[in-house]
């Protein structure tokens, strides 16, 4: 027995040693005063101290067996109320504790599933330009342009991704000028309309909105990324903001509807995203989760068979004209 022991036992066995010495000093005193026969508090403590002796040493011989059974994981049953609790809270504590490496496993399979896939498509986009390099003197400046465009796309995806996974993200909230963050985003996209021949047409657009410039830009780029992506050539994307709501729709395929219950979910492509080779899922599960962080709605549907909207809905608020 170590000296922690002792003195953990002694702390829980006092209360009732005193509580005997002050039943003898309270049988000495009635004898004092009723003038009783002085063998009476002697016999009691003569008769009643091996018995409290003897209940005393079983109780240190059991209570530090009970230690050692608990030190080495031996099955342990509960004798008092008290650790009939501690057992539960520990089954308790234990079933909280699994389901939670569970889920950082399920985590950590998720992220490396996302990396694998992203660092997959980054690899694709240079394998083009190796190849291309391998086989010409000269690279087509367009496909290096649109090569390096891919990667970079990939790449943002991948650092977002990983930083909404941090229990912080720094998140700076401040007013943000609609127009001019949509103007920025659309000129970043210009290759891309460029190349389906797409033309934006803008609707009113004036406004400003309380969030984070930089993750509200994140969102914005989705959306249109998206929308570029589906949209049929030679056609336009409409781009407006109106009561707290910016809308971006575009013409081409609708979603399908066994699809638009699963369009925020991790890695999730549907129909429409089968057709391309481009397309992750990733890119609306990361905007749902911005949304959720910062106070705002998004949505994605198809209010005809041949359009698609997707719109970004903030609080009244956080918007002002």
């Amino acid at each position: 027995m170590n000296k922690h022991f002792i003195i953990q036992w002694w702390h829980e066995q006092a209360p009732l040693i005193i509580l005997y010495l002050l039943l003898v000093g309270l049988l000495g005193l009635l004898q004092y005063l009723y003038r009783s026969p002085a063998d009476l508090t002697s016999d009691f403590v003569r008769f009643s101290l091996p018995v409290f002796a003897g209940w005393l040493t079983w109780s240190i011989i059991r209570d530090h067996h009970r230690q050692q059974e608990i030190a080495h994981h031996a099955p342990f049953k509960a004798t008092t109320p008290a650790e009939l609790a501690l057992q539960r809270r520990l089954a308790e504590e234990q079933v909280q504790h699994r389901q939670l490496v569970q889920a950082l496993r399920h985590r950590q399979h998720v992220r490396l599933d996302q990396l694998d896939l992203f660092s997959h498509e980054i690899k694709n986009a240079l394998a083009v330009l190796q190849a291309q390099a391998d086989d010409q003197s000269t690279i087509d400046r367009g496909q290096v342009q649109q090569s390096v465009r891919q990667a970079n796309y990939y790449l943002d995806l991948l650092l977002n991704g990983e930083r909404l996974t941090m229990t912080k993200t720094d998140f700076r909230l401040d007013w943000v000028v609609v127009s001019n963050m949509v103007d920025q985003v659309v000129r970043e996209n210009a290759p891309l309309f460029i190349n389906k021949q797409l033309r934006p047409h803008f609707g009113p657009l004036s406004g400003q909105v309380l969030t984070d410039p930089k993750w509200l830009h994140f969102c914005i780029n989705q959306l249109l990324s998206n929308a570029i992506k589906y949209a049929d050539p030679a056609t336009s994307i409409q781009i407006s903001w109106q009561g707290g709501t910016l809308k971006i729709t575009n013409a081409g395929p609708a979603i399908p509807a066994t699809d638009q219950p699963r369009l925020f979910e991790d890695g999730f492509t549907g129909q429409n995203g089968h057709q391309t080779t481009k397309s992750t899922g990733m890119g609306l599960y990361f905007v749902r989760q911005v949304a959720r962080q910062l106070n705002f709605r998004v949505a994605v549907f198809s209010p005809t068979s041949r359009q698609t909207t997707a719109q970004l809905t903030f609080p009244d608020t956080m918007v002002k004209p």
